[in-house]
Parts: structure tokens; C-alpha cells; sequence
């Protein structure tokens, strides 16, 4: 088998592993967006008459469980063994031991299927309250150890960004023969192995610092072994693993790609491998966990490689129009008129994706206003249009200029081109600060603390009771507002005792105005005749739940549940 046929097959496996990170996002089914508290058993504040086997604290999706991020704390503040684990969406604690009368503190930690970590506390007593007890306290980490990692986010982002994005620039803009510009293709080469350097080391300094942030440590969890031990059987580490090799295939064979004249393979290498690292970004993160996600995940993926695109094209226009590049100017008008053609497109591609990012993980106008990822999201939202503005600027005044009077080259055309140069210049700093924001957004959960993590007093659930063939269901909508919601039914027949029906009920969900739906959603059954489910409820008004409940072999009576949602 000779040389070029193998490598055609190196290029077909690396595009294909693009193209099959994405395939498997979009198979996955959506999770619940991020977890949140539904209850714990006992309640916060409760006294018991015995001592409980066990206490479950119950989410609205599966979790993960943080090493060592629950505790129980009896009255004097000493710690009682118990054993630790995740079953379905609830967490089991175990003590070892029976427990003593008097109040125990319980602090909890746990990991979303976001990868972001969830956390809070609550007390109970046996046989009386204790007359002092510790303060129930809740793991968070440092402000250093958030700080850090959001740099480190933003280093992968923008060094991810800078190869694949140089990378389609340099192979689809540049204006060029294969090999010629020497200067400048050395320089953007450079800059390639330097975003590489950036995103590798974000890359591994990411393995200990998912698993320190999750479990709410501080820098010093970095040195110890078991951090890391953590952090390389995570979800995020595998991505990572995806994206490293991505960038190092496409940073060593673009030099190749660039001075290639008959051979296609090495470009298509290039460009799959700049796709799978791009690819490896939208594997964890908020948009992993909300749907529907053909929607989110393409759009999420769309607007990653459209940033891409514009910050690789971006600077690398500034490197053709630099002088000491000596970049022919004809090729160069010719190439910052492809690139503006081009741009006008990437910008509409980040527009719509955002907008329906910011719809589907915010899902609700206040909460621009009212978390600290929504106004993060409004900075970055500010920074966007004046990136537009300056984009514009260029696009309408400067590059007519440059393309009209480049190939002509002289003072006029030379001027043109210094001018157009500063302004990409400015344009790529700004696009630097808006990955700098990226990393921090990514870093925040977008899911307002809800009463229960606070220990306020929950908001009222909407229950409802409707007949069902000659039997009866009840059905509870928790919180019933705007948002993630968790939906509980019991099934009983015309005895009130609890009815088993032949298959799975089949749920979907609708808004009367204005016009959405029907959705499904599945049901989990938790016993006999019992089901629940996660509801994502975008908009406030007037929702109706079809639950469809097969009985028998001829009937299958339907249940219409109204919840009025609130914002």
C-alpha cells in the first residue's frame, strides 16, 4: 500500500472523528440543564422521633458524587462516618453507626451533569435539638482557585481558537501561492505553535483544577496526587484529550499544508484536526445539558468555529497588512476583500447562535440581570457590538480603500493599509477580552440559587388532581416557574390503591399562548404506580401536561394537568 493512500485514510479518520464527536452529542438525549435541588428527607429543621437509616437528598437530575464534599457534624462539631453515594438523582448518605439524639449539620456537595458543581446544607435532630450546634457551612472555592480557572478557560478557548482559526485563514482566505509569502506564513506559523503552547498547558493544568473547583478547594488541592487522580477520570479530561490532539495535528502539518502543490491530504488533515479540537469545546459545558439539543448543540458548535473563524482571520489580516510581512499588495487587497466578504457571514452565524444560546440556557430576560452569568453574558453581549461597530468601519471605509488602491500600490495604497492594519489590530485585542470574558462564563452556573439552597422557605408547588379512566391521578410541578422544574405522578386505581399501568406513561408538554408544543419528555418510574420527571419550562403562562397512561390492553386514557408557570 503506498504512502498517499495511507494518508488519505489519516485524513478520512481525523475528519470523521470530528464529524463523530458531534454525531454522539447529538444522539445523547438532554439532561435537565443543571441540577437543582428538588428536597432532602429529613427537611431542613426536622426533629425526629428515631434515628434515620439514611438521608437522601434528591435533585431534578442524576449527580455525581465530590470525594469528600459530604459531611454530617453532630451538635459539638465532631464528624460522623457515613457513607457516601449517588443512586439515580438522589444522594444516599449512610451513617456508619446509629445516631444519638440531639442535631446534626449535613453539607453537601455535588457535581451537575454540566460539570458544574452544586452545593448547600441542612440540619435535622433526633429526639430533641441539641441547646448549641456548629454553623452549617457550605465548601466553596477560593476566590484564587476561580480566578485561575477562568484564565485557564480562556488560554484554551483563545489558543484553540487561534490555531484552528489561523489554520482556515492561512488554507482558505490567504491569497497566495502554495510556499510563496515565506515572511508571513513563517510568522503565522509561530503564532500557531504559540496558541498551541497556551491551549496544551490550559489543557493539562484543567485535569486538577475541574476536580479542585467541583469539590470546593483551594490552590493548594493543585499538589496534591489524589487531585489529579481525580481530574484524569473526568468527562472534561477526555475532551481535552480530543482537543490536544486535534492541535498538535493541525499546528505540525499546516507548514506542509501551506507549501503543498499537488497533494490535498494534508490540508484535509489540517482542517479536520482544527474540527475536532473545536469539536472538543462543546463536549462539556452548559450547552451539553440543554435541549432540545439538536438545536443547542448545533448552535453551540456553529458559534464556536464562527469565533474561531473571525479571531484567525482577524489577526491574521493584521499579519498580511504589516509592512515588514512584504506581502505583495495586490494579494493583499485581494485577501482583505475575501476575508470581508466572509466576515459579514460569520458575524450573522454569531448573532442568530447566540441569541438562541443565550434563549435556551438563560430562558428568561431577567435573568440577564439577576445572575452573575447573565451579566457576564451583557459584557460580553457589549463588547460583541462594538466589535461590530469597529468590523463596519473596516469593512465599509477601509477595505474599499485598500482594494482600490492596493494593487496600485504607492503612498495612497500603503497608507490605506497602515490604517486598516491598526484597526484589525484593535479589533483582534477586543476579541481577546471577549474569550477573556468566555472563560469566565464558563466558569458560571447560569441556574439562579433557588430557595432551597438557601434554606428559605420554598416556593409553593402547583398539585394537581385529575380522574383517569375509573382511577385518579395526582400530579406535583416543582417550583412551578420559569425554568427547570421537577414533575411527580402518582397513579391510583378506583380503590385509591396505587395502579401499575401496562407500559410507561407517555408525557408532553404545551403553552397555549403563544403556540408551543407538544413536547415530550420521558418518565422515570420511582415505585408502583409512581413516575417523575424533569420539565423545562422556557416562558411563563399557561401549560397543559398530557400525561397518556396505557391500563389495559384496550384502554389508554389521558390526563391533561394545567400549571400556570410564573416568571
Amino acid at each position: 500500500m503506498g504512502r498517499p493512500s495511507v494518508l488519505r485514510r489519516v485524513v478520512a479518520v481525523v475528519v470523521g472523528a470530528a464529524a463523530a464527536v458531534l454525531l454522539a452529542i447529538l444522539a445523547s438525549g438532554p439532561a435537565a440543564a443543571h441540577a437543582v435541588l428538588v428536597g432532602t428527607d429529613p427537611q431542613d429543621g426536622t426533629v425526629l422521633d428515631a434515628p434515620p437509616d439514611a438521608l437522601t437528598i434528591t435533585f431534578n437530575e442524576p449527580v455525581q458524587v465530590v470525594p469528600g464534599g459530604t459531611t454530617v457534624l453532630a451538635a459539638d462539631g465532631s464528624p460522623v462516618d457515613v457513607d457516601v453515594a449517588a443512586v439515580d438523582d438522589a444522594l444516599v448518605v449512610t451513617p456508619a453507626a446509629t445516631l444519638d439524639d440531639g442535631t446534626y449539620v449535613v453539607s453537601w456537595r455535588v457535581v451537575s451533569l454540566d460539570t458544574h458543581p452544586v452545593a448547600g446544607a441542612f440540619t435535622f435532630s433526633v429526639g430533641a435539638p441539641s441547646a448549641t450546634s456548629v454553623e452549617a457551612r457550605v465548601a466553596e472555592p477560593t476566590a484564587a482557585l476561580v480566578a485561575v480557572r477562568a484564565l485557564d478557560q480562556a488560554a484554551v478557548y483563545a489558543g484553540t481558537f487561534l490555531v484552528a482559526g489561523l489554520a482556515a485563514f492561512e488554507l482558505l482566505v490567504l491569497h497566495a501561492s502554495p510556499g510563496a509569502a515565506p515572511v508571513l506564513r513563517h510568522r503565522l506559523q509561530r503564532v500557531r505553535g504559540g496558541a498551541s503552547a497556551v491551549a496544551a498547558m490550559g489543557l493539562v493544568l484543567a485535569v486538577p483544577l475541574t476536580p479542585a473547583w467541583q469539590a470546593g478547594a483551594g490552590l493548594g488541592a493543585l499538589a496534591d496526587p489524589a487531585t489529579w487522580a481525580a481530574g484524569l477520570a473526568t468527562d472534561s479530561t477526555l475532551a481535552g484529550a480530543l482537543g490536544l490532539t486535534g492541535l498538535l495535528a493541525a499546528t505540525l502539518l499546516a507548514p506542509r499544508a501551506a507549501r503543498e502543490t499537488r497533494a490535498a491530504w494534508p490540508a484535509g488533515v489540517v482542517l479536520g484536526a482544527s474540527a475536532l479540537a473545536l469539536a472538543s469545546l462543546v463536549l462539556v459545558g452548559h450547552t451539553r445539558t440543554y435541549g432540545p439539543p439538536w438545536l443547542v448543540v448545533t448552535a453551540d458548535a456553529l458559534h464556536v468555529v464562527a469565533g474561531a473563524v473571525w479571531l484567525g482571520g482577524v489577526l491574521g489580516l493584521a499579519l498580511v497588512l504589516a509592512p515588514s510581512a512584504h506581502v505583495d499588495p495586490r494579494r493583499a487587497a485581494i485577501t482583505v476583500a475575501r476575508f470581508s466578504a466572509l466576515g459579514a457571514w460569520v458575524v450573522l452565524a454569531l448573532a442568530v447562535t447566540g441569541t438562541v444560546l443565550g434563549w435556551r440556557i438563560l430562558g428568561a430576560l431577567d435573568a440577564l440581570v439577576s445572575t452573575t452569568y447573565g451579566r457576564s453574558l451583557l459584557v460580553k453581549v457589549g463588547l460583541a457590538v462594538c466589535l461590530v461597530v469597529l468590523a463596519a468601519w473596516n469593512r465599509y471605509r477601509l477595505v474599499p480603500a485598500v482594494r482600490e488602491r492596493g494593487p496600485a500600490g504607492g503612498p495612497t495604497g500603503a497608507t490605506a493599509r497602515r490604517r486598516l492594519g491598526r484597526t484589525v489590530t484593535a479589533e483582534a485585542v477586543l476579541l481577546a477580552v471577549v474569550l477573556a470574558v468566555t472563560g469566565l462564563l464558563v466558569s458560571r452556573s447560569p441556574v439562579v440559587v433557588t430557595d432551597a439552597d438557601t434554606g428559605e422557605p420554598a416556593a409553593p408547588a402547583v398539585e394537581v388532581v385529575d380522574e383517569l379512566g375509573d382511577g385518579t391521578l395526582r400530579a406535583r410541578v416543582t417550583p412551578g416557574q420559569v425554568g427547570v422544574n421537577a414533575l411527580e405522578i402518582e397513579l391510583l386505581d378506583a380503590d385509591g390503591q396505587p395502579l401499575e399501568p401496562v407500559a410507561v406513561p407517555e408525557l408532553t408538554t404545551t403553552l397555549a399562548d403563544p403556540a408551543l408544543g407538544p413536547f415530550a419528555r420521558p418518565l422515570t418510574r420511582t415505585g408502583t404506580g409512581t413516575y417523575e420527571a424533569t420539565l423545562d419550562l422556557p416562558m411563563a403562562g399557561d401549560w397543559t401536561l398530557h400525561v397518556s397512561v396505557r391500563t389495559s390492553k384496550y384502554e389508554n386514557p389521558i390526563a391533561e394537568i394545567p400549571v400556570e408557570v410564573s416568571s
